[in-house]
């Protein structure tokens, strides 16, 4: 299946207080997850962001996790250097690239706020699902616009607001009512709305602005299986299911279950998912 479109404590200010997936450890805990359960759709919408700025050169991806883009963009580009918070998902993207034997990525643990990387130093940047969870989103979209050189694009992608997406406006609404406390689908979903997109990436700096709409359909499942499968690959279960333990994560999952089942039946059904991806210019 795939990771939920919006984080527990998303705002929609560009700066705004720190979310757990805003720090490395729920990212390390779920990375071998994270392969197993999302890899394909998460391939599919780094195709289509290839497909919009093709690799070409050097290029940087940021929060490139396991690699869902780095490694797809290494076909065609000079050299892909690979940045993100978390060690264990780099781990994951060196150890998928020598099974594909890519030679061409440079991995570096690095703050997206804070690039490692010169002035004008790549023909692209990508961020895919990363940018969006950074406390401040201004800065990394400033740095991602620093490191392009005149007339490199950068492209970053985000989700809508989960209301367009039953299976997560169910999965949230569960979550909510077996956790008040949390913010699970609290608030606005960052870069959330092509509004939203066209006025940050602007800020950054970029031009020529435009938002594309893709659509991804990974599949089938019960909500049984749903969760199941979001429980091994999406950060926030595997941070919850880390500080409840075992046999107290067990029994949530069941409960979290019957509250799909109430919402969505007991039936297999269609998972669609839609993804908002941005792309700017570097005029100079």
């Amino acid at each position: 299946m795939t990771a939920p479109p919006s984080s527990p404590a998303s705002k929609s200010a560009s700066t705004s207080a720190p979310s757990p997936l805003a720090t490395p450890e729920p990212w390390d805990l779920v990375a071998s997850g994270y392969v197993a359960e999302n890899i394909r759709s998460f391939e599919a919408f780094a195709s289509e962001a290839l497909r919009l700025v093709p690799a070409d050169g050097d290029v940087l991806d940021v929060a490139a996790g396991p690699g869902s883009l780095s490694l797809l963009a290494a076909r065609t580009a000079r050299q892909v250097y690979a940045a993100d918070f978390a060690p264990a998902m780099l781990a994951q993207l060196r150890e998928r690239a020598v099974a594909a034997g890519i030679a061409n990525v440079q991995t570096e643990v690095a703050d997206g706020q804070a690039l490692p990387y010169p002035d004008r130093r790549f023909d692209a940047a990508y961020s895919m699902f990363g940018l969006i969870f950074f406390p401040d989103r201004a800065a990394g979209l400033r740095e991602l616009a620093r490191v392009l050189r005149p007339g490199g694009r950068a492209l970053v992608a985000s989700w809508p607001p989960s209301d367009r997406i039953p299976v997560f406006k169910a999965l949230f609404a569960a979550l909510k009512a077996e956790l008040p406390e949390s913010k699970f689908g609290d608030g606005p979903t960052p870069l959330g709305t092509e509004g939203d997109m066209r006025a940050e990436l602007g800020a950054a700096g970029l031009s020529a602005i435009e938002v594309h709409e893709h659509v991804v359909a990974p599949g089938t499942g019960t909500p049984g299986e749903f969760w199941g499968s979001f429980s091994k690959g999406g950060a926030p279960a595997v941070l919850l299911r880390r500080r409840m333990g075992e046999d107290k994560f067990a029994e949530f999952s069941k409960r979290i279950v019957a509250r799909l089942e109430a919402e969505l039946g007991t039936a297999p059904f269609d998972i669609r998912l839609t993804a908002l991806l941005g792309v700017g210019t570097r005029q100079a």
